[in-house]
């Protein structure tokens, strides 16, 4: 919780969500994507932040997050609570995989995340970010990430479970033109020049 509860401070830099993006919870740009794990399949949210450096003392992020409505409902194949705080460290499990109009990339990566409110349930909330300062981890974040603002663009998360030979969770997000450019124009000051 502490971890997200950061990332939403961070973020509050002011990444407006547009026309097709929905507005609740946290701060960032929206959209609705489908997760299957095993026989599981569900509607899942996909959340891109970019916030900016705010003085020595706050650092801006680029960020994806993928929230899983009714987690626990998956527990018996999927347990998310290795990935769970700001210290979790399943290991890299994360692949990103994304395609755009005129390019494709992909990457592993360590996610971490937190349970947060859900309408009537809980959700949990599965991050992948890179700090502002310093180049590695956001050159790393920001080249995957890239593609989609060439729409229409496509958005793969496969999620590696931490148990060994376990299940695997799968996402996908389609993004149309309109998307596309609505993440161009949110994440843009993040993903900077090639």
């Amino acid at each position: 919780m502490v971890r997200w509860c950061a990332l939403a401070v961070v973020a509050i830099a002011g990444v407006m969500a547009g026309a097709k993006a929905q507005d609740r919870g946290p701060p960032g740009i929206v959209f609705d994507g489908t997760a299957r794990t095993g026989t599981d399949t569900r509607p899942v949210r996909f959340r891109f932040f970019c916030s900016s450096n705010n003085g020595p003392n706050i650092t801006g992020v680029l960020a994806v997050e993928l929230e899983i409505p009714q987690y626990e409902q998956l527990s018996a194949v999927f347990d998310l609570e290795p990935f769970e705080g700001p210290d979790a460290n399943a290991g890299p499990l994360t692949l990103l995989r994304a395609a755009g109009a005129r390019s494709k990339a992909s990457d592993r990566f360590a996610a971490a995340g937190s349970i947060i409110p859900s309408g009537v349930s809980e959700a949990f909330m599965l991050g992948v970010d890179a700090s502002r300062r310093g180049p590695g981890p956001l050159r790393k974040l920001a080249a995957v990430l890239r593609p989609l603002t060439e729409g229409p663009a496509q958005l793969a998360w496969q999620q590696g479970n931490a148990r060994p030979g376990g299940t695997p969770m799968t996402a996908g997000l389609d993004l149309s033109k309109a998307q596309s450019e609505q993440l161009k124009s949110g994440l843009g000051p993040c993903l900077g020049a090639r």
